[in-house]
C-alpha cells in the first residue's frame, strides 16, 4: 500500500469497504436461496443473471468513462450497492432476490472507469502490482465479513445481515467519493475495430481466459452449498470456510502480480492455476473440515485468476483506450461467467461434484498448454534471439 499515491489508498480503501459489505452474504446468499424454496439448477439461473448484468454494464460502463470523466462515473455507480442490499433485504421468497442480483450485476458497470484509474495513476513498470493492489484488497475484506455474515445469520437471520451489509455500503461509497479526479480524455485514440481485429495478443488473452473464467464460474458459486448440502454444514462454518478462501484470494492476488512484473503473464497465471487445480481437487476429496480449510484456502484461486487477469491484459491494449479495452475483454468474459454459472447449475443438479471435476479438467488442459508454449520457444532460442525475448510475452 505503500506504493500508492493518495487517491489509489482510498479507492483501496472503499474497494475494502465494500468487500465487508458483500462478504456478509455473498457466500451465503445461494444457500439463503434455496432455503426459500430454489433448486440446484435455478442457483445457476440465479448466478448467471447476476454475471450476465456484470457483462451487459461493460459496454455502457466503458461509453460512460470516455463520454464523461471519470470520477463521476465511478462514484455513480458505486452508490448502486445501496439499493442492491435494500432488495435483499426486503426479499420474501426466492424470485424476489433477481431484482438486486440485476442490480448487483450494473454496480461492476463502473469497471472499466474503474481500471483506466487505477492504470493511469500507476507507473508502467507497476501497472500489475498496482491494479492486483488495488482490486486485491477486495478479497482481503472478504477474509473476516463471511464469518461475521455466518455467525449473524446463524444467530439472528439473514435480515440482520442485509442491515449490515447496507450500512457498509453507504461509508464504502462515501469514502469512494472523496477520490480526486483524473485526466483522461484525449489521453488516447477513438476505438479502432481495425486495431482491435490486427491485435493478436489481445486475441490469445481472451481466448485463454474464455476457458479460466468457464472453468471459474462453473465452480465457485457451489462451493458453499456442496459443503451444505453434502457434508451438513451451517451458516457459521460456511461463513468460516469463505473467510479461508479470501484469505487465499488475498494473499495470491497480489503475489501473482508481483510474479507477473516479474517473471512475465505466463508464469503469473501458472501460478494461479497449480492452487486452483491442487484446492478444487483436495476440496472434492477432503474429508474433514481441516482438509476443506486447507482447500478453501487454495481456492482463493478462483477470484486471484480474475484478477491476475486484469493485471495482464493492459499491456496487450495497442491501438485501443483504456476504458474500452476493459470493457472489450469484460464483455467477452461474461459469456463464460453467465454460461459457466447456468452449466455450473446443471452439473450440480446431476451430481454434486460434477462441477469441480470439470474446473478440474480444464484448469489441468489450461496449465498443460502453458507450460507446452514455455517449452517451445525455449528451445529455439539459440535459433533466434527475436523469439527467445517473444517467449517472456
Amino acid at each position: 500500500m505503500r506504493h500508492l499515491d493518495r487517491d489509489l489508498r482510498l479507492l483501496a480503501l472503499a474497494n475494502l469497504l465494500f468487500a465487508l459489505g458483500v462478504g456478509l452474504y455473498l457466500p451465503l446468499l445461494f444457500v439463503y436461496a434455496i432455503e426459500l424454496g430454489a433448486s440446484g439448477s435455478t442457483i445457476g439461473i440465479l448466478n448467471g443473471i447476476m454475471l450476465a448484468m456484470i457483462a451487459l454494464g461493460n459496454i455502457p460502463g466503458a461509453w460512460a468513462a470516455r463520454r464523461f470523466r471519470l470520477k463521476p462515473v465511478i462514484v455513480a455507480v458505486w452508490w448502486l450497492t445501496v439499493p442492491a442490499a435494500i432488495s435483499f433485504y426486503l426479499a420474501p421468497s426466492w424470485p424476489w432476490l433477481i431484482p438486486g442480483l440485476v442490480i448487483s450485476g450494473l454496480y461492476m458497470a463502473n469497471n472499466p472507469a474503474f481500471k483506466s484509474y487505477v492504470y493511469l495513476r500507476s507507473e508502467p513498470s507497476r501497472v500489475a502490482r498496482n491494479l492486483t493492489i488495488v482490486f486485491g484488497t477486495y478479497p482481503l475484506g472478504l477474509v473476516v465479513s463471511p464469518l461475521l455474515g455466518g455467525y449473524l445469520a446463524e444467530r439472528f437471520g439473514m435480515q440482520t445481515v442485509f442491515l449490515l451489509s447496507l450500512a457498509i455500503y453507504i461509508v464504502s461509497a462515501t469514502t469512494a467519493t472523496m477520490i480526486r479526479d483524473t485526466p483522461y480524455h484525449g489521453a488516447d485514440a477513438p476505438l479502432s475495430l481495425g486495431a482491435l481485429r490486427r491485435n493478436r495478443r489481445f486475441h490469445r488473452y481472451v481466448w485463454f481466459f474464455l476457458a479460466g473464467y468457464l472453468a471459474v464460474y462453473v465452480g465457485q458459486a457451489f462451493l458453499s452449498p456442496y459443503l451444505a448440502q453434502v457434508h451438513d454444514q451451517g451458516f457459521w462454518a460456511l461463513g468460516a470456510y469463505g473467510s479461508l478462501a479470501a484469505l487465499g484470494a488475498a494473499v495470491m492476488t497480489p503475489a501473482m502480480g508481483r510474479v507477473t512484473d516479474l517473471y512475465g503473464p505466463r508464469a503469473g497465471i501458472a501460478g494461479v492455476l497449480v492452487f486452483l487445480l491442487a484446492g478444487t481437487i483436495l476440496f472434492l476429496v477432503g474429508g474433514n473440515a481441516v482438509l476443506w480449510g486447507i482447500a478453501m484456502l487454495a481456492c482463493g484461486s478462483y477470484d486471484a485468476l480474475r484478477f491476475v487477469a486484469t493485471g495482464i491484459v493492459g499491456n496487450s491494449f495497442t491501438g485501443m483506450p483504456l476504458a474500452w479495452g476493459y470493457a472489450i475483454f469484460d464483455t467477452f468474459m461474461g459469456l463464460p461467467m453467465a454460461g459457466g454459472a447456468v452449466l455450473g447449475g446443471l452439473l450440480y443438479s446431476t451430481a454434486s461434484s460434477l462441477p469441480f471435476v470439470f474446473v478440474i479438467a480444464v484448469a489441468a488442459a489450461l496449465l498443460a498448454a502453458l507450460l507446452a508454449s514455455w517449452r517451445r520457444p525455449a528451445s529455439k532460442r539459440s535459433g533466434s534471439g527475436r523469439e527467445a525475448a517473444q517467449a517472456r510475452h
